[in-house]
């Protein structure tokens, strides 16, 4: 029979992986459409208020007027992307869901030094703690919502920093 203080410790390590997998793969999203907005605003602020004075300009020149209909034309896409996906919504959203398991990744953190400390800790108030733990993990995947640019590639790209950052702990488990 195994020692109840081992799966605690185990149970906990798992609930610590996935909290920094979906606090990384969160964070990776929020970059990412950052980068859309920023785009999109830069473009659209670019081509709505030079276009009534440059692009009278423009227009007069053959060789640039076609480079400003297609500029014109993608920021007019990019604006109606944006605001159909609400990027500015999800933007929130996904930094809404890191910080929630970022907080909860660091508590586990905590807990785990606090059984390190001591490692004749009580197994119930632990276990107890731990279950604390599993019932917030489950809430905040609740509140995840899926995205386009949740990719496999940065689901793999998440894995791998989550790899790298708890290599030691894995080693030693």
């Amino acid at each position: 029979m195994s020692d109840p203080r081992d799966e605690i410790w185990s149970a906990s390590f798992n609930i610590l992986y996935d909290s920094l997998y979906q606090e990384i793969v969160a964070d990776r999203l929020v970059k990412k459409w950052q980068k859309i907005d920023a785009l999109t605003r830069v473009l659209v602020a670019l081509t709505a208020s030079s276009s009534a004075v440059a692009g009278w300009a423009l227009w007069t020149k053959p060789e640039v007027k076609p480079l400003w209909i297609v500029l014109s034309g993608i920021a007019a896409v990019l604006s109606i992307i944006h605001a159909t996906l609400g990027v500015p919504d999800r933007i929130k959203q996904f930094t809404e869901d890191e910080g929630r398991f970022l907080s909860l990744r660091i508590q586990l953190e905590a807990f785990r030094y606090k059984m390190r400390i001591d490692s004749q800790f009580d197994v119930a108030n632990f276990t107890d703690d731990l279950l604390k733990f599993l019932e917030r993990f489950a809430e905040n995947g609740r509140q995840i919502k899926n995205d386009l640019l949740r990719t496999r590639r940065l689901e793999e790209a998440s894995q791998s920093q989550v790899n790298t950052a708890l290599a030691k702990e894995i080693d030693e488990g």
